[in-house]
């Protein structure tokens, strides 16, 4: 028994420091792109693919993501996305342009992994506690991108931006360490057949995408990460064309980022225990609140805090609401850790190739006309898409 519990919180602690550090690794900071370019004697503009290169790993890779857990099981499938992580961070090190791109295509690699390990990983040790390790990495995770954010500025300032890159390389040391010191003491939950195993999930792969219980999956985590790029990357342009001052955007976008800290806290383990019918009317509330969001960019001629601030919040919550409901649910929804494991790569897959489209799309819209209805038309049908796609997904018993 004293045994069990030393476990569990080993593996709890690797669970946490995963979390921590599944985006930290893809931050390019911005507060230095300026120095990075002098150091690689590139131009600026040509650092934007360093920020676009994670992103599109993980609409390539995602989808493919179970098949290394099913390979070599998820011990040794979650061991290599790590060490992946860390070579990437380290090629970053090396300050030319190659192996800039190189070493953050593989920490895209890495991290698309573990998107979608993750949720496996909780459903094979943790099968009755989905709800309160989803929170516990769910929560790291969220906790992670906010401290980098935060402390980029500060630490470029006093030690240089270099110390940030190390920093960046550190973070997935640590959990690359603490998951290979309890590696050995943990049994593997997923055992297969190596010689039928591609040929089973090529099959399983394309039957998934037939059903039409998983799309719902995927239409709810595209339409959130589609208006989250969305919304990080344009609404600061947005609200400087409606006079608001850089330090009151920087308290919004504060505000935006941070709301997903108490959600991913209080959502998880309510989502594993509340009825159908609490579920249902909660998803109406968060798809209220987006749409309210939304309908409010219809008359957002106005440099007032107050309502930018209030579209952020209202924003934030119905994108926080529906991502832990998708990220949840893929565990929930299956009945082992490879389900939720390809259930969960094809969700993300194809919902980061349509967020993929998101800001370049609303670019255009922008450049047309900043203030014009057809983004915010698009921004009410996402929440609309969200909202439906969430309540079948709450009704769904099992994929």
């Amino acid at each position: 028994m004293k045994k069990t519990k030393i476990m569990g919180a080993a593996m709890l602690v690797v669970i946490l420091l995963i979390g921590f550090i599944m985006r930290a690794p893809i931050t390019t900071p911005p507060l230095f792109l300026g120095k990075l370019a002098t150091a690689l004697n590139v131009n600026q503009s040509s650092l934007g693919i360093l920020t676009t290169l994670p992103l599109v790993m993980f609409m390539l890779l995602s989808n493919f993501a179970a098949k290394p857990m099913a390979y070599f099981g998820l011990k040794k499938a979650l061991l290599m996305a790590l060490g992946t992580i860390v070579t990437g961070s380290l090629l970053r090190l090396v300050m030319t342009m190659p192996t800039m791109i190189l070493g953050t295509v593989l920490i895209g690699i890495g991290i698309a992994h573990l998107n979608v390990f993750m949720p496996s990983m909780v459903t094979a040790y943790f099968p009755h506690k989905i709800g309160l390790y989803t929170t516990m990495y769910s929560f790291a995770m969220i906790f992670g991108n906010t401290v980098f954010n935060l402390i980029t500025a500060p630490v470029s300032r006093v030690f240089g931006w270099k110390m940030m890159m190390g920093i960046l390389l550190l973070t997935p040391v640590i959990a690359l360490l603490g998951w290979g010191m309890i590696y050995r003491f943990v049994d593997e939950k997923i055992r297969v057949d190596r010689s039928k195993q591609w040929q089973t999930t090529k099959t399983q792969s394309a039957k998934l995408w037939r059903n039409r219980r998983a799309w719902p999956f995927l239409l709810t985590f595209g339409g959130q990460a589609t208006l989250s790029y969305t919304f990080t990357a344009w609404m600061p342009s947005l609200m400087q064309y409606h006079h608001v001052s850089a330090g009151n955007s920087g308290l919004i976008m504060a505000c935006f980022a941070l709301i997903g800290l108490p959600l991913s806290i209080v959502l998880p383990n309510l989502l594993t225990t509340a009825t159908n019918r609490v579920l249902i009317v909660l998803t109406i509330g968060a798809g209220m609140s987006g749409l309210t969001a939304s309908c409010m960019l219809f008359w957002q001629n106005t440099s007032s805090m107050l309502f930018w601030m209030l579209e952020s919040f209202l924003l934030g919550i119905a994108i926080g609401f529906f991502f832990m409901t998708a990220m949840t649910m893929f565990a929930v929804k299956t009945n082992s850790p490879y389900e939720t494991a390809r259930l969960s790569g094809m969700a993300q897959s194809g919902g980061y190739l349509m967020s993929a489209f998101g800001p370049s799309l609303y670019g255009m819209a922008f450049a047309a006309n900043p203030v014009g209805n057809i983004q915010n038309v698009v921004y009410v049908v996402l929440v609309m898409l969200m909202l439906i796609s969430c309540v079948l997904v709450i009704k769904t018993e099992k994929i």
